[in-house]
């Protein structure tokens, strides 16, 4: 029986497994997990030493403990909460208990279905999860566990300096890993807030809340992710305004989306996996062939929104049952779909929407009363006549006077000064950020907009704040159009002569020229959208409604009477070749078993059995003309073999001689008959 040496090195592994235990229990906030695996791995230990030092005295190692352990690790992980900033505490947790788990299992059982290297594997793979975030003065105990493993796992005579070297070597490396880290966190980000911010500007489209706050553009406009590819547009005639939300009421400085929509779509149909949306009947399913469907790719989280361009009269959305149509025009409701999302949208030459989806309501004509003195101020200014009014011809004059008197007066900026604290009286209030805007004469497309539409609301106009994204980024060549960060856009959608107008108060000439991304980015880009279009074709696309289309046309083919008279045919011609079949071999059967063979086949098998008296047998596959010669040379043989018998019993013998010479007689009867009918 083998046995366990226990000795000082079995010593330090005991021991190194008690420092991963204890290191990644108290890592994580559970010090009691890791006490548990601490003083299970001493008693262990101390049994293997003493009682269990025969290994097929152990337990034996079971599987089923360590696939079963997987479940309740997977069922923690699920129920708890992610973490938005960073990397989740769980992910580094969760794998180093499982393997901490393990290396208990092998230990216990070690020797009788257990193994020492995984033992040391998933030891070593626990100890360094366990350095993951060391809490301040525990570095030593992961630092002695590393120490306890390389003298419990090295070769047994090695020399004293060798380990001298290695802790040098971690000592030197563990060094250059801690200035690092505090180098980074001193220059890079500058603490912890900078960063989570970073990481909110980087996974987030900014200004597209469902409460849009003036200012929160300008992240995109010259952050360090403006040059960043926000939605892919697969139309080479992409529109130049692709609309995300129209705002309704305007309060301290933040628009607010429409509290109730106007119309809630339902799917009409499903279009491979994606559920498809019409806002009137059958349009996208008609034989127009005016009507085009288009596929926009999301990079980043778009706060439920569908961003499509003017008159779009259909949607097909993947895993969502009903999107929110607002009466301003805008449709949202992809928030169970996962931050990043994709959709398609249907455009139709000679279609329109609904009425109920074009018309105003009382809100488009809201201003709010703490900026009824401001917007006076402004109508007076810029010359604005009340909607009716006899001086004026049309409403699209107002919008002329708007232009103009931005161009005049105003300065593309997008450094806008900051809101202060004012004081009237006793009260002490915050300026809001349009007063501010009117005062300092500077600043960019949300402010524009956001005055503009206030302004037309003043005069009975009804006007819509909107944000979106313009003027995409087409590519000779490329079958897609990108929209990126410094795309963004607001602007007002104001009804005049009986219709929405798309109404843009921001002066073109003020809006800084697009910087023009480089040889390698514009190429790299490429590259990516199109792996992109590629990931959705296999997953989503095309040749699954291919297969659709020839489920359709089989189970049309099915419920023809074609099929079933194809099959009646099969079977009426199968059956006939099995009717020749059978009478071919009813003839074979009456030729082989004529009266004359059967009569040779019972002579044949009475003419064997005499033979096997007299020790003559034929042997498998032999033919019956070989065994006649076969039985004739061996009765001559043993004639010649037994002289002395033949004198002693003559008569006898005489009589067996011509016996067997009949029965060869039989055999050549039978191969001269057997064949004749």
């Amino acid at each position: 029986m083998k046995k366990e040496i226990v000795d000082i090195r079995y010593v330090a592994k005991i021991l190194f497994l008690m420092c991963a235990s204890f290191n990644l229990g108290h890592t994580f906030g559970m010090t009691w997990l890791g006490i548990l695996f601490t003083v299970y791995f001493g008693v262990i230990g101390f049994l293997n030493g003493t009682k269990r030092r025969d290994f097929q005295k152990r337990p034996k190692y079971k599987k089923s403990l360590a696939y079963g352990a997987i479940l309740p690790l997977a069922l923690y992980w699920v129920i708890t909460p992610g973490v938005e900033n960073g990397v989740n505490p769980l992910m580094i947790f969760l794998p180093g208990l499982y393997l901490l788990f393990l290396t208990a299992l092998q230990e216990r059982s070690r020797g009788n279905g257990g193994f020492e290297v995984f033992v040391a594997f998933d030891g070593m793979a626990s100890l360094l999860f366990s350095l993951y975030s060391i809490p301040k003065g525990w570095a030593p105990v992961g630092l002695a566990g590393l120490l306890l493993a390389l003298f419990a796992y090295s070769r047994r005579g090695t020399s004293w300096y060798k380990y001298l070297f290695f802790v040098l070597l971690i000592a030197i490396l563990g060094g250059i890993s801690y200035g690092g880290w505090r180098y980074w966190r001193a220059h890079h980000f500058g603490g912890g807030e900078r960063m989570a911010q970073d990481y909110y500007q980087r996974e987030r489209i900014m200004g597209f809340d469902p409460v849009a706050a003036l200012g929160s553009f300008s992240s995109n406009y010259d952050g360090r992710y403006n040059d960043q590819v926000v939605l892919r547009v697969w139309d080479t005639l992409a529109p130049k305004y692709f609309k995300a939300a129209s705002y309704e009421k305007y309060v301290a400085g933040i628009w607010k989306l429409p509290a109730n929509p106007a119309r809630t779509l339902t799917p009409d149909y499903y279009q491979v996996d994606y559920a498809v949306f019409e806002t009137s009947d059958s349009v996208t399913r008609s034989a127009n062939n005016s009507l085009r469907q288009i596929w926009v790719q999301s990079t980043l989280e778009n706060f439920g929104f569908l961003f499509a361009p003017y008159g779009a009269v259909g949607y097909a959305v993947k895993d969502v049952d009903s999107l929110q149509y607002f009466s301003g025009g805008m449709v949202s409701g992809l928030d169970g779909n996962g931050k990043r999302s994709d959709w398609h949208y249907f455009v139709c030459d000679s279609c329109s929407l609904p009425d109920s989806l074009t018309a105003y309501t009382e809100r488009d004509l809201l201003v709010g009363r703490q900026y009824e003195s401001l917007m006076d101020t402004v109508v007076s200014a810029m010359g604005l006549v009340p909607k009716g009014s006899d001086s004026i011809h049309d409403d699209s004059e107002n919008l002329q006077r708007i232009l103009a008197y931005f161009k005049d007066n105003f300065t593309y900026s997008l450094r806008v000064q900051k809101v202060v604290r004012k004081s009237i009286g006793e009260k002490r209030f915050l300026e809001d950020r349009l007063r501010v805007f009117w005062n300092t004469r500077q600043g960019f497309c949300e402010y524009y907009a956001s005055l503009s539409t206030l302004a037309l609301r003043s005069v009975g106009i009804p006007a819509r704040y909107v944000t979106g994204f313009v003027n995409p980024q087409v590519v000779e060549g490329r079958p897609y159009a990108v929209f990126r960060r410094r795309n963004s856009h607001a602007w007002v959608e104001a009804f005049v002569d009986g219709r929405w107008v798309i109404f843009d108060p921001t002066p073109p000439a003020m809006i800084p020229e697009e910087i023009e991304p480089n040889w390698f980015s514009d190429k790299w880009e490429g590259v990516r959208g199109r792996f992109a279009r590629l990931m959705h074709f296999l997953k989503e696309g095309e040749w699954r409604r291919t297969v659709d289309g020839w489920q359709s046309y089989t189970q049309k083919f099915l419920d023809s009477g074609i099929l079933y008279a194809l099959l009646g045919f099969l079977v009426a011609l199968f059956t006939l070749f099995k009717i020749r079949e059978v009478l071919k071999n009813r003839v074979k059967n009456v030729i082989c078993t004529s009266e004359n063979a059967e009569r040779w086949i019972k002579e044949l098998d009475k003419a064997e059995r005499e033979l096997n008296r007299y020790g003559f047998h034929r042997g498998s596959g032999e033919t019956v003309s070989s065994f006649t010669k076969r039985v004739q040379t061996l009765a001559v043989q043993r004639n010649r073999a037994n002289p002395k018998s033949q004198d002693q019993n003559e008569k006898h013998n005489g009589q067996q001689k011509r016996h067997i010479l009949e029965l060869l007689k039989v055999l050549q009867e039978y191969e001269n008959h057997r064949w004749r009918k």
